[in-house]
């Protein structure tokens, strides 16, 4: 193997690399994001359980909980997308590998 080669697969390694942290980035802020949802919906719920309102207390879980599966449908998406631009790019790195051989 050539130090050409060599330098091009460190290189393919660290690109590899910056993807998968960005990626991981987006998934930590995504997680952070629904903590904070999370708080602000108990939140409300205490305080519309502490004035007796009972319209807004049996509306708010509804919405809540729909709120929370389009958060967890989205993180899923967010997830497969990731996945498979990973054995995308290891797919293209593996072929590119091949014709050099």
């Amino acid at each position: 193997m050539s130090s050409v080669d060599d330098e091009r697969r460190l290189y393919e390694c660290a690109r590899k690399y910056q993807i998968i942290v960005k990626q991981f980035d987006q998934l930590v802020e995504m997680m952070d994001n629904k903590k904070k949802a999370m708080r602000l919906s108990k939140r409300r719920r205490m305080f519309s359980n502490s004035d007796n309102n009972l319209s807004t207390t049996v509306t708010q879980p509804t919405s809540d909980s729909q709120q929370n599966c389009n958060d967890d449908e989205a993180f899923v998406q967010t997830l497969t997308r990731f996945l498979h631009e990973l054995k995308t790019d290891t797919t293209e790195l593996d072929s590119s590998t091949r014709t050099l051989n």
